[in-house]
C-alpha cells in the first residue's frame, strides 16, 4: 500500500502551497521524502541561477515539475524495467487545497528559515 503524503511549502508559518504525494511518503529511506527534497534542492541549485528557495509558490511549482519527470514512467514486464513516458503522462503528484483524509505524514518546507547551506528547513509530522 502507498504512504500518502502532503508537503507544505510555507512562509513565517503561513502555508502557500499544498503538493499531495501518492507514494513513498514516508519519512526514512533513500526514497523517502525527506531525501528526496534533499536531492530536489541539489537540484535546483545546479539547474537554477535562482533558487527561490524563499519562495514557497515557485519553489513548490519546481518540485511538482521534478517529481512529475521522475515519476512519467511505467513498469514494462516484458523489459523487467521502466519505460519512460511523454513528460505529462504522469500520476502520484498534484496540488491539492486541503489534506486528503488518507494521508500519513505531512512534511513543512519552511522558506522563510534555512539551514547552513541556505536550503529551506524541513520538518515532518504524523497526520492528525
Amino acid at each position: 500500500m502507498s504512504t500518502r503524503c502532503v508537503i507544505n511549502f510555507t512562509f513565517d508559518g503561513n502555508v502557500e502551497a499544498k503538493v499531495y504525494r501518492h507514494s513513498d511518503g514516508y519519512p526514512d529511506g533513500p526514497n523517502g521524502v525527506p531525501a528526496d527534497l534533499a536531492k530536489f534542492f541539489v537540484e535546483v541549485e545546479k539547474h537554477t541561477p535562482d533558487h527561490r528557495f524563499d519562495d514557497p509558490s515557485y519553489l513548490a511549482a519546481r518540485f511538482v515539475v521534478w517529481q512529475a519527470d521522475r515519476l512519467a514512467k511505467t513498469y514494462d514486464s516484458s523489459k523487467r524495467g521502466y519505460t519512460k513516458n511523454k513528460r505529462l503522462n504522469f500520476l502520484g503528484v498534484g496540488i491539492v487545497m486541503e489534506n486528503p483524509g488518507d494521508i500519513e505524514y505531512e512534511y513543512t518546507v519552511a522558506c522563510s528559515t534555512h539551514d547552513q547551506n541556505g536550503r529551506p528547513i524541513v520538518s515532518v509530522s504524523e497526520a492528525r
